[in-house]
């Protein structure tokens, strides 16, 4: 056992090297010693009998083998990994996580390019689920991931410009222009559409409603920023993602659209997207359902400050954003009673999440204080 102990302790070592690596945009440093982890923990692995006795901590060494793999993109290897550990006795917890690392294996096959050639100014987004044919898909599930998306980039391109957040009226022309946003090529597995986007021209003149920028931002800055961003969004790592954004109304607006663009978890189970840099495809896979995400867009007030919890449904019939304010407010139109309920909104996510659903039967999502109401998710539901 010591010798299992030793060989999976210096694995982790190296694979904690390995995403100091990543984040750091070392990738070909980073898959070395992904490959170099992979090589010692799946050696420890096979040191245990395929026997009850020797469970959990068989499978959890192939659990982990498999993760090494399957960040060192030998996706193969990373699927017989999976196998060796579920031929076994593993817990049911255990069990659960090798099929859903199973899920992601599968998925990354639909996240590679494969003969879809991306620049440095291309993304390709692929959706999986129960919405997704051979060749189609929902047109509302695409296009309200593809309206989010775009008001994610934009806001980004914003961000990085150094421009204070916009709480009305639209995207400037210049920016559009400078940026712009195209749906470049369609592909038929599960479904992908690839984006395309503009370079801005040097020393870009902004618009004089805005301040002055310290620089202009390459394309490709601003992708693997997103890019960043939504890895960080997936690990519910909100202190990092905070600290990356830098910007409280930003973070609010990017983690807003970000469980907009996730899965459903009941027509759409998988998000994902690839980038392609130095000649290897870079994915970032959305797995966790909306409602399992523990990072929200504003944080809930104290414990001893509540005063409960509410879910109502009803018609979306107004949407009001003061001026130099940080709430606005929507009202529901109750089917029953015809009664107006009022929910207060963050500014930060009003424009580009909430107001989208004007006129829609929704269910909002919320705390109470003060005898107030506060937003905190938004869905479409079903009119009975």
């Amino acid at each position: 056992m010591d010798r299992i102990e030793s060989l999976h302790t210096e694995a982790m070592d190296l694979a904690e090297e390995a995403f100091l690596a990543q984040r750091a945009r070392n990738e070909e440093k980073a898959l070395l010693l992904f490959l170099k982890a992979l090589a010692l923990e799946e050696k420890a692995a096979n040191l245990l009998p395929l026997n009850e006795e020797a469970e959990p901590t068989r499978s959890i060494l192939y659990r982990s083998a498999a993760s090494l793999a399957y960040n060192a993109r030998d996706y193969e290897q990373a699927e017989r990994l999976v196998a060796r550990g579920l031929a076994g006795y593993p817990p049911e917890e255990i069990r659960e996580e090798l099929k859903n690392l199973y899920e992601d294996i599968n998925f990354q096959r639909h996240l590679k390019s494969k003969g879809t050639i991306l620049d440095r100014k291309q993304w390709m987004l692929t959706i999986a689920g129960d919405a997704v044919k051979y060749g189609g898909t929902s047109a509302d599930l695409l296009m309200t991931r593809v309206d989010r998306i775009s008001s994610m980039f934009y806001r980004t391109v914003e961000r990085m410009l150094k421009i204070p957040y916009r709480t009305g009226g639209g995207v400037s022309k210049k920016i559009k222009d400078d940026y712009g946003l195209f749906i470049n090529a369609l592909s038929p597995r599960s479904f992908a559409v690839s984006f395309q986007l503009g370079m801005p021209e040097p020393q870009m003149d902004l618009p004089l409603a805005v301040q002055p920028v310290e620089k202009s931002v390459d394309a490709d800055e601003v992708i693997d920023e997103m890019m960043d961003c939504l890895a960080l969004f997936e690990a519910d790592d909100s202190e990092t993602l905070k600290a990356q954004i830098g910007d409280e109304s930003y973070f609010e607006n990017f983690v807003g659209l970000a469980k907009e663009i996730a899965p459903d978890g009941k027509n759409v189970n998988l998000v994902g997207f690839t980038t392609v840099r130095n000649g290897v495809d870079t994915p970032v896979a959305l797995r966790k359902k909306r409602k399992n995400r523990k990072i929200a867009p504003k944080e809930r007030p104290e414990a001893e400050e509540q005063e409960g919890f509410f879910q109502l449904s009803g018609r979306l019939v107004r949407a009001y954003s003061p001026d130099h304010e940080k709430y606005g407010t929507v009202s529901l139109l109750q089917k029953e009673t015809g009664e107006k309920i009022k929910i207060y909104v963050p500014l930060s996510i009003m424009k580009d999440v909430v107001q989208p659903y004007y006129e829609e039967f929704v269910t909002i999502q919320g705390y109470m204080e003060k005898k107030k109401r506060y937003y905190e998710e938004i869905a479409l539901a079903d009119e009975e």
